[in-house]
């Protein structure tokens, strides 16, 4: 650098003032180049979290199996709200894991920064890393529940269908709205921590309202009711999904639903997660 440069605070080639947000796409250039890194911390994160148990990794296939297992006994056996539904323990499946995966991306992502504030204060590096990194690591965690779809829907009576490829594509889609929820929710969580304690009341009550354990169309529902199902993401999400394994009428006001606040929240969520780059760490 040459004394100019260093007089007027010009950082030197290959470095950046991390308190300044640079250019989207020079922003997204930085990130990508560390794809690997956060491949790597993914795959490492998901490793460690079973380590200490007698079954190690095999219980990310059997936490959902077990959790399908009780809220089917609950609610379909017990409670009897299986109605309207064919197939109910495959429709249950669908729902809870499709459901799983935005739950814990965005609550993973509310956790991103709040927990690496060493982290962010030692290295330079976009801040999106750690939410975009807690989606990958739990997308990497959905694997074995989108394996467990195809073998209850094939136990429980289903034929394999041409449709049952569009699953993953679906899942995809699912996997960038869940990014754009993880920006937004480590930003808010950053200025106020207690939504940490919100969005387990947050989720469960969407958990009951996107159609999980049951179908809207088995009930005499209001406009209002009705349009409250349609507007929801998850419950496009869900719907989408379950066309695929269940087949029926395809979902079409659900795709354009999904699309819309895939592309509005995945954008605006970035854009959001951006504007407050420089806080990060540091309040």
């Amino acid at each position: 650098m040459s004394p100019m440069n260093r007089r007027l605070g010009s950082a030197p080639e290959g470095m950046w003032d991390v308190h300044e947000t640079p250019p989207l796409r020079t922003y997204l250039g930085r990130v990508w180049e560390r794809r690997h890194y956060v491949r790597y911390v993914a795959t490492s994160e998901l490793r460690a979290r079973q380590m200490n148990s007698v079954l190690g990794n095999l219980w990310h296939l059997l936490n959902p199996l077990l959790q399908m297992a009780i809220y089917f006994l609950v609610f379909g056996v017990l409670l009897g709200v299986d109605r309207g539904v064919d197939n109910f323990m495959a429709f249950l499946a669908v729902g809870i894991f499709i459901f799983g995966f935005t739950q814990r991306s965005t609550t993973a992502g509310a956790n991103s920064i709040i927990n690496n504030r060493g982290l962010l204060m030692s290295l330079p590096f976009p801040r999106a890393m750690l939410p975009i990194t807690s989606t990958v690591t739990e997308a990497l965690a959905t694997l074995a529940p989108i394996m467990v779809i195809y073998v209850v829907a094939v136990v429980s009576g289903e034929s394999p269908s041409i449709r049952w490829v569009l699953l993953p594509a679906f899942v995809v889609l699912q996997f960038i709205f869940n990014t754009g929820a993880g920006l937004v929710a480590a930003r808010a969580t950053n200025s106020l921590r207690d939504i940490t304690q919100v969005l387990p009341l947050f989720f469960r009550l969407l958990f009951y309202g996107s159609g999980i354990i049951f179908s809207p169309a088995a009930y005499d529902l209001s406009p209002g009711a009705e349009l409250i199902f349609d507007l929801n993401p998850m419950f496009g999400f869900v719907s989408l999904s379950r066309w695929c394994v269940l087949g029926g009428e395809f979902p079409g006001i659900s795709m354009l639903v999904v699309v819309i606040w895939t592309a509005a929240l995945s954008i605006g969520g970035l854009a959001w997660f951006r504007s407050g780059e420089s806080s990060y760490g540091r309040t």
